[in-house]
């Protein structure tokens, strides 16, 4: 299988070389097609950095409409989020959802991060319907490099390592990063190992380039289960590898991934001993073209192979194929411009589709009006049809979702020391896929029908002077299920965050968070809920030449409060370590 992918990846590249060959190419190493205006969310490194955060997840808690946990992502309530590292998927394929091995990117190894609200299941392919995100990694040209450690209360202990050297046009790095912790409840421990490597050969004067990266993360924790229905025995093992492969030769980019995950989950007191295992191996081949004084083209190509085998199920394999194009043009009169395009899915196991998206942008030196609309679909995962735990069962009879999203984005700046956006979004789901607990505490995915995400945000980004900063969002979000009328399940209506940015010397910074969420349902029914909670955290950082030491707390004022699936959050919980760069 793999030298059939291998002979397709060398013909489809040459057949585009074929095509577009007297056209011209406007290239961009570090943007996408279609990425990077209208309602695309932008962090830099600067701003990472004055966030403080210990990990990717903490980043993104600062966007408005995002909300993501250890292993996961959503947006505007969809899980169904893509994420990449330089180009790579990091979304376990084992996962029910589509979740995401933060343990292979660190926020100190990331130059910017681009949010596609929604959107960008055109560039990016099937299962995006809340949105894509970007992870952009610096390139270094020097020796550098960092390690952090630090260790807190519930015997919690990380450590991380990165360096990167260059020769010439050859650069690469390695990373490491270690995690352990005893856990704030009965069987709630876990040990992560993880490493990494990264190359990369470019020639800037020619436009060549050619990397490989690859990432190796063992998992290994105990699984608590809800505080009703505790699971003291269950234990869990996981592995991911992923590997990617990319260049750009003239006007051709093409990567190659692939993504392998097995997991075993046991409880000795049921007896239970299940083992998934999924190999995902994809090709993807884009290019933009200058088709017009007015605008560009942005089309591809992409492949996939998918696997899964485990002890309870027989072997499955599945193929995909896509195509797409989107045109971009500069509307008469300027500050308007127009992106429309087309990306149609070939699926073994479920049906073609035909998803169009469009967006319009206008744009005023203090102020941008975005809309948009798009059309993609969600393909339920193995986890979801074929693993089995002491908690879940499988579902093999699962069909497709589909995703409507409308969004209407206004941003301005209106003084240089305060900026603020507002966004209406409006998406609709068929057949959605969601779990559903039962009568006995044993839950099971299922297509739930017809279900409407709609709501708004509202975010500010303020200096109030020039030691102190604020940035706060709100989310409204209504998840409903359109049949009957009942909200659906783990989806809080009401979500606030808000963020301090304190420097009062130059060696010292302090950040302070609250977040707020709303109480959530955790059953179909809406008879089951979860409480509302707020809760604070701070972080603090002192540097000096290339060291830093920090300090953080969450859970400042120690309130019992529970996650939207009912696992107990934990209490307060505190981490103090250092930084070494050199």
């Amino acid at each position: 299988m793999l030298i059939d992918i291998v002979k397709m990846r060398v013909l489809l590249s040459c057949l585009l070389v074929l095509v577009f060959r007297p056209m011209v190419i406007v290239a961009d190493d570090n943007k996408p097609p279609n990425v990077g205006n209208g309602d695309t969310i932008v962090l830099t490194a600067q701003e990472i950095r004055a966030m403080q955060a210990l990990k990717i997840a903490d980043v993104l808690n600062h966007v408005p409409g995002v909300k993501a946990g250890d292993a996961s992502v959503s947006i505007h309530g969809s899980y169904k989020v893509k994420v990449f590292v330089d180009g790579r998927p990091i979304n376990d394929p084992t996962s029910s959802h589509g979740g995401i091995r933060w343990d292979m990117v660190s926020p100190d190894e990331v130059e910017r991060i681009e949010i596609l609200r929604g959107k960008g299941g055109m560039a990016y392919g099937q299962d995006a319907a809340g949105g894509v995100v970007l992870i952009t990694t610096r390139r270094e040209r020097r020796w550098s490099g960092n390690v952090k450690c630090y260790a807190g209360n519930f015997e919690t202990f990380h450590a991380r390592g990165t360096a990167n050297a260059a020769v010439g046009p050859v650069a690469g790095g390695v990373s490491w990063g270690y995690e352990t912790t005893g856990g704030y409840d009965v069987n709630n421990d876990k040990e992560i190992r993880r490493v990494g490597l990264k190359l990369d050969h470019a020639r800037e004067e020619s436009g060549r380039r050619m990397g490989f990266s690859a990432d190796l993360v063992r998992d290994e924790r105990g699984l608590n289960g809800l505080p009703q229905r505790p699971t003291p025995f269950a234990r869990k093992e996981s592995r991911n590898t992923a590997l990617a492969l990319h260049a750009q030769l003239s006007r051709i980019k093409t990567q190659t991934t692939y993504n392998e995950g097995s997991t075993h989950n046991t409880d000795t007191s049921t007896g239970l001993d299940r083992t998934l295992r999924v190999s995902k191996l994809g090709q993807d081949l884009s290019t933009v073209l200058q088709t017009t004084k007015w605008g560009d083209l942005s089309c591809g190509a992409s492949f996939s192979w998918d696997r899964a085998d485990g002890n309870s199920f027989e072997d499955q394999q599945e193929q995909g194929l896509s195509v797409y194009a989107a045109q971009n043009l500069a509307l008469p009169g300027g500050g308007a411009t127009l992106t429309f395009g087309v990306r149609a899915n070939y699926h073994s196991d479920f049906d073609s589709t035909l998803n169009p998206e469009i967006k319009v942008v206008y744009r005023k030196p203090s102020w941008r009006l975005t809309g948009s609309y798009s059309r993609t679909e969600n393909i339920p995962s193995f986890h979801q049809r074929y693993n089995e735990t002491s908690s879940t069962r499988p579902n093999p009879d699962l069909s497709m979702e589909r995703a409507d999203n409308f969004s209407l984005a206004f941003f301005a700046t209106p003084h240089p020391d305060f900026s603020f956006s507002l966004t209406g979004f409006y998406n609709l789901l068929s057949d959605r896929i969601t779990y559903v607990t039962g009568d006995d505490g044993i839950g099971q995915y299922q297509n739930f029908g017809s279900v409407l995400y709609a709501g708004g945000d509202a975010a500010v980004n303020a200096k109030l002077t020039d030691s102190l900063k604020l940035k706060a969002a709100y989310t409204y979000l209504q998840a409903k299920d359109r049949d009957t009328g009942l909200w659906i399940p783990a989806k809080a209506r009401h979500t606030a965050h808000a963020t301090l940015f304190w420097q009062p010397c130059a060696p010292l910074s302090v950040v302070i968070t609250g977040t707020y969420s709303s109480k959530v349902y955790r059953n179909k029914a809406n008879t089951r809920h979860v409480p509302a909670y707020a809760i604070a955290e701070v972080r603090a950082e002192y540097g000096f030449q290339r060291w830093s030491v920090f300090v953080e707390i969450t859970n400042l004022l120690d309130k019992t409060y529970y996650y939207a699936d009912g696992l107990l959050a934990p209490p307060l919980t505190w981490v103090a370590g250092v930084n070494w760069r050199f």
